[in-house]
């Protein structure tokens, strides 16, 4: 499968017909290959994954881990709950910087997301509660995770990210051990994964390597999602004024005193439509990753290209969002606004939505898009809300992002940015909660 005929698909018209031909060209074979190469688990445990992988007689390994994630993700108290304890941690984070210091951003935020977001997923007690240098180690594997998914000589060549990897996979083998399902503080699809891999006779030793690919789904995108976020709205004056506003007016309430704020979370979708704009602009200028499928039967696209058998199908995001006859002439300029008449524009322009895939698309629509969401966009909100940000050289230079993995869509940046951290005035010594409703 990785050595045939690739098809690049960068039509909108074409990317709606492969996403009609699902069962023919699914994504599934390649979560069989790659995963492996990715995480190193065992032959037996790939025997499991590769059984029933499309659903050939009823619902194998692959399908049910999905199914079970998406339901856990979904809309829902499960998500709330999970959004709130991520809330909850990333509030401990702010409240201990004080009111003048100086970061790295991307540092910054790479150890403070990774805290709060494994501990939302996982409980209290998981292996980075235990070992906070894991984000490190966490990093080390991304970084060389193109030379382990090539496994040629992985001890050799991609030695600090084989490191992490086997280390990571052995902290979550204990934790795994020593998970009760009844008891865990874990979140639901935490619970969920472990049922399904218990039913399937995984190992603790692979449910431990499988957690480290999973890893990857939870930080490697949403971390430098939500750094570019915060660069592109304190670089812009006004539009980190109008934000401020926007959170201000429709999802922020102040006690009486003005000694407690409260930020009103799942209402920030529908009601704060600049920030939520900017979110889904962010992820247009800055996912470039690209979907795949494996082409399992021959098959015709709109009556015209024949994708033959055993070859691989390519969607490239950054073909289809720099593409200036689907977003127009503006399409190299990063426009905070650009989403606000979404719905407007679709009826126009119906190749946007199809073309628009920083969380996938069709059948292979990312399950954990609502919590990364929500999460970027909650952060995002505690950060304006509370922080005024600034470079400490003087002047915002958004940095450019280093081509990274086949396994990830949103790259980091190739340096960081050095900033000045201040609490903002008048809110000072305000004190944070949140409501989910």
């Amino acid at each position: 499968m990785l050595n045939g005929k690739v098809y690049i698909v960068t039509d909108p018209n074409l990317i709606t017909a492969v996403n009609r031909n699902s069962k023919a060209l699914p994504f599934n074979p390649f979560i069989a290959q790659l995963g492996m190469r990715i995480t190193g688990h065992s032959e037996a445990t790939s025997k499991i994954v590769q059984h029933n992988l499309n659903g050939e007689n009823g619902f194998g390994y692959v399908i049910e881990v999905h199914d079970a994630t998406v339901a856990a993700l979904g809309p829902g108290k499960d998500l709330e709950t999970m959004t709130e304890a991520m809330l909850h941690e990333a509030s401990s984070f702010l409240d201990t910087l004080s009111w003048l210091t100086e970061e790295d951003l991307f540092k910054w935020m790479r150890h403070t997301v990774t805290m709060c977001s494994t501990r939302a997923i996982y409980g209290p007690g998981n292996p980075f509660d235990h070992n906070p240098s894991f984000v490190g180690l966490f990093w080390d594997f991304d970084d060389d995770l193109n030379m382990l998914i090539a496994n040629i000589l992985p001890s050799v060549l991609a030695p600090k990210g084989n490191h992490a990897r086997s280390v990571l996979a052995s902290a979550f083998q204990v934790y795994y051990e020593q998970y009760d399902l009844e008891r865990s503080r874990s979140s639901a699809v935490t619970k969920a994964r472990y049922s399904v891999n218990t039913k399937h006779g995984i190992s603790f030793q692979d449910q431990g390597r499988l957690e480290v690919g999973t890893l990857l789904g939870v930080l490697a995108n949403t971390i430098p999602s939500a750094f570019y976020m915060l660069c592109r709205i304190y670089s812009d004056e006004s539009l980190l004024h109008d934000i401020r506003q926007e959170l201000e007016m429709t999802c922020m309430t102040e006690s009486f005193d003005r000694k407690t704020g409260t930020l009103k979370v799942l209402a920030m979708r529908e009601k704060c439509q600049l920030l939520h704009s900017t979110f889904q602009e962010v992820l247009r200028v800055h996912a470039m990753g690209a979907g795949a499928r494996y082409v399992r039967e021959d098959v015709m696209l709109n009556n015209e290209y024949l994708l033959k058998k055993g070859m691989v199908v390519q969607m490239p995001m950054a073909v289809m969002h720099s593409d200036p006859r689907i977003w127009g002439a503006d399409v190299a300029d990063f426009q905070p606004r650009r989403f606000l008449k979404q719905v407007d524009a679709a009826k126009e322009n119906k190749s946007q939505s199809v073309a628009y895939r920083p969380f996938g698309g069709g059948a292979a629509l990312c399950p954990g898009r609502h919590f990364v969401s929500l999460e970027v966009m909650a952060l995002t909100a505690l950060m304006v809300l509370r922080f005024d940000i600034t470079p400490s050289c003087g002047e915002w230079n958004i940095p450019p992002q280093r081509q990274e993995s086949l396994a990830t869509n949103v790259f980091p940046p190739e340096k960081d940015i050095r900033v000045k951290v201040k609490r903002r005035k008048d809110f000072e010594d305000m004190k944070w909660e949140y409501v989910m409703a």
